[in-house]
């Protein structure tokens, strides 16, 4: 492999690990859990899947697609079920790994798929509007702070404009080094809430929750192991499963074609089942790829294991021993970046959005609308299905 395809994908990596802290805390913050809880379910799920997966590339860990469908039982039933729930979630997977079911989720309709990825990408961007409120409270900044307000707001586009815009080349002797606009909003940023006198205004990450893994141990869920506990979490863990699976295997697909590859779905399939396993044993909430970042990743021109195995290194490296230091980057920069990757999820199927919405647009809207009001993109495919086989069964075309 040629030394600067190595090195790009190392920078690669440690840019999208940046991101994924932040955004590891956000959906654990989403979920009522403690910021730690959402690292755990990263630091394990890219770690097993960056090892052991089925496609170069793919960055996987705590995504908002896994939080948003664990909301119900741990609302209902409390922490430790959450945990129970994602085991049996991870054994779900394996089980449709090893039957086959798993090619079903590589053959969801187009409409479907359009309109998970739509919601999937609203439901980050609207994760993201807790940066614009107190810390650990749902009350937005007073007009006595409108200052603080303004500074996220405009850092925020800051950091979006140079995430989109801010790719740079650096030639090195033969060595065309790639530095990802991302990573470039991060540097620039924290670089100007240094020497500004600003820092009052605008927030950092150890603000909104901070880097801090206190237990990473191997526990087992305080949950008494009955059929009427299964039974009351099940739902929920299938719920996961499927949500799991679909954005994974839409990005093994997307990534076999980009890259002209051969992938293996059945070994991310297992992999995926593996590390929500590992991850409820060890009290985080699971995970699964990310569209985002992944379609990120191969944008910044990734093409082996490199770059998401350095990803997970990097996240293992700056979560236990450099916390201290990744706390201090403004909040803004990566707010500003997330609405770049929520919007890439939203629009990661948009060359068909674009063909066909005039003549599938009641499906793709059904599901969009499900997924987002419910916020269960599992019951969003469900029911879009249902209603696609009826509208096939009566010989109903859409307008």
């Amino acid at each position: 492999m040629d030394p600067t395809n190595i090195i790009n994908e190392i920078i690669s990596g440690l840019t999208i690990a940046l991101v994924l802290i932040p955004e590891s805390i956000a959906f654990s913050l989403l979920l009522g859990f403690p910021p730690s809880t959402g690292l755990i379910s990263t630091i394990v799920m890219s770690s097993v899947t960056s090892l052991f997966g089925g496609c170069p590339t793919l960055i996987s860990g705590a995504t908002g697609a896994i939080a948003t469908s664990l909301l119900g039982v741990k609302t209902i039933y409390g922490t430790q079920y959450v945990f129970l729930t994602v085991i049996i979630g991870g054994l779900i997977q394996l089980l449709f790994g090893i039957s086959g079911l798993y090619k079903r989720f590589l053959n969801i309709s187009q409409p479907l798929m359009t309109g998970f990825l739509i919601a999937l990408g609203f439901l980050i961007a609207k994760s993201l509007i807790k940066n614009f409120k107190y810390p650990n409270s749902e009350e937005w900044f007073k007009d006595s702070d409108n200052y603080k307000l303004t500074g996220t707001l405009l850092f925020s586009l800051i950091g979006l404009f140079i995430a989109v815009f801010g790719k740079f080349m650096y030639n090195i002797k033969s060595l065309k080094i790639n530095i990802p606009g991302a990573l470039s909003a991060i540097i620039i940023l924290s670089i100007l809430s240094y020497i500004l006198p600003i820092k009052q205004t605008i927030e950092s990450v150890g603000e909104r929750g901070g880097v801090k893994i206190n237990n990473f141990a191997f526990n087992i869920p305080n949950v008494e192991l009955t059929t009427e506990n299964i039974l009351k979490v099940l739902p929920f863990a299938v719920a996961m499963a499927m949500t799991g699976l679909t954005e994974s295997m839409f990005m093994v697909d997307n990534a076999s074609k980009q890259l002209k590859i051969i992938t293996s779905p059945l070994i991310e399939t297992l992999a995926q089942g593996v590390g929500n396993i590992i991850s409820g044993f060890c009290g985080g909430f699971g995970g699964c790829v990310f569209v985002g970042l992944s379609k990120y990743n191969l944008e910044n021109g990734s093409t082996t294991r490199v770059s998401s195995r350095a990803t997970s290194l990097f996240f293992i490296l700056l979560t236990l021993m450099f916390s201290s230091t990744i706390n201090k980057i403004p909040m803004p920069a990566i707010t500003g970046i997330m609405i770049m990757i929520a919007f890439k999820t939203a629009t990661a199927n948009y060359d068909y959005l674009i063909k066909n919405f005039r003549s599938e647009w009641l499906i793709i809207l059904l599901t969009s609308f499900i997924g987002i009001y419910s916020e269960s993109l599992a019951l969003a495919v469900i029911i879009g299905f249902i209603v696609q086989q009826i509208i096939k069964h009566i010989k109903i075309t859409p307008l």
